[in-house]
């Protein structure tokens, strides 16, 4: 079996630290090193591949008999992922956590913390016990998964840690955990202000927090509603999934050097977003709950417009500019599905592999699975002209 060699790969206490101890290759010596992701996409990506590593160990009948965070390893510049501990894990609703050998920590779902807080002389004979309070299982990982991911995107400890946690007196991890399994309230809980993060212990949360898209801050809300005793509203791994697709297809990397979430485009009165620092136009392509931004240099995914909405890597259209219009640009299917094309005119037609169909308000488009998409802007904001040669883009 081959060793894992940790170079280059970061564990989630580095990420949090935003430092890493390396060997200086020149000198040979050990030195602290800034660890921060290459972009916010290889982020993404590592948190994608940790949300896929449980979906599939949860297909499988298996659990992360665990709550340590150090045996998932990230790589800063692609976001790939690495896990040391295939002895950690086991078949779901079998294992309990050993009482004698499993720290108190906030990775321990709450009904392990009481669990373990009874004691072995309380549990002894308590056969009648659900057996989901006293084994790891799909539920406890998913616990862990989101504690693990507020971590690792915000760089602080638990997601339950405020003022109210902070300014109480603990005289062991296990009272704090305990306090937190029974009364905990997440501190960035919408109208919270007995625990909201203390300033000066928890600057990196207050600062990353409003960084990232309302979608991760409601995932994260829903995941610790009620101190995250509601089991069942515990995200599963397919839901996260599902977001940092969507986050992954909200980023928006412009020419000019701008990166950032959509919601940091200026939005115009017709309905259009520009890039704050270069003014270039991005058309709301929108289904009524999501949208695809179209503009220059953009492409689209196969999870925006194909059969595999998790499909975030392959690109199914490109967003160029008509050979024979110059400044009028469109959407180019390079997919092998047919699309249908709307014009603003009424007039319908097919668009396959190498045809496309020009961004023009009023527009519409249905992708591989019939689903409509439109643009439609509070006023017209391009000359239209009915030229079936535009289609080819």
């Amino acid at each position: 079996m081959s060793v894992f060699n940790k170079n280059g790969w970061v564990s989630l206490a580095e990420i949090c630290d935003e430092r890493q101890l390396v060997t200086d290759v020149e000198t040979g010596k050990k030195v602290l090193r800034a660890a921060y992701f290459s972009s916010m996409n290889a982020m993404i990506e590592g948190a994608y591949q940790f949300a896929r590593f449980f979906e599939e160990l949860h297909q499988n009948g298996k659990v992360y008999c665990s709550i340590s965070p150090e045996a998932f390893y990230f790589n800063l510049k692609s976001g790939a992922f690495h896990f040391e501990g295939e002895e950690l894990l086991g078949e779901a609703y079998v294992q309990a956590p050993d009482v004698e050998k499993t720290d108190f920590t906030e990775f321990l779902a709450p009904e392990l913390v009481e669990f373990l807080a009874e004691g072995p002389e309380e549990q002894e004979g308590s056969e009648d016990v659900e057996t989901f309070r006293e084994c790891y299982s799909f539920e406890t990982d998913r616990y862990f998964m989101a504690v693990y991911l507020f971590e690792y995107f915000f760089h602080t400890g638990s997601p339950f840690e405020g003022k109210k946690m902070v300014n109480r007196c603990f005289l062991s991890p296990e009272e704090k955990e305990l306090f937190r399994a029974k009364e905990g309230r997440f501190c960035m809980e919408p109208g919270e202000e007995e625990n909201i993060p203390v300033k000066g212990i928890q600057d990196k949360l207050i600062q990353y927090w409003n960084e990232y898209p309302e979608i991760l801050q409601k995932m994260f809300q829903k995941a610790f509603l009620d101190g995250g005793r509601l089991r069942e509203l515990r995200p599963t791994e397919v839901d996260w999934k599902q977001l940092l697709v969507r986050m992954a297809m909200d980023y928006k990397s412009c020419h000019c050097g701008f990166h950032g979430f959509s919601y940091r485009l200026l939005q115009k009165e017709n309905g259009t977003l520009v890039c704050p620092k270069c003014g270039k136009i991005y058309y709301p392509l929108t289904n009524g709950l999501d949208r695809i931004l179209l503009a220059e240099g953009e492409k689209l995914y196969e999870c925006q417009t194909g059969r595999n909405p998790m499909d975030k890597d392959t690109v199914t259209g490109l967003i160029v500019e008509n050979r024979q219009k110059k400044g009028l640009y469109g959407i180019k299917n390079v997919s092998q599905g047919v699309w249908r094309g709307f014009y603003p005119d009424g007039k319908l037609k097919d668009i396959p592999n190498g045809q496309g169909i020009p961004i023009w308000n009023g527009m519409s488009v249905r992708f591989e699975l019939g689903e409509e998409w439109n643009l439609r802007l509070v006023q017209q904001t391009e000359e239209r002209k009915e030229d079936e040669d535009e289609q080819t883009v």
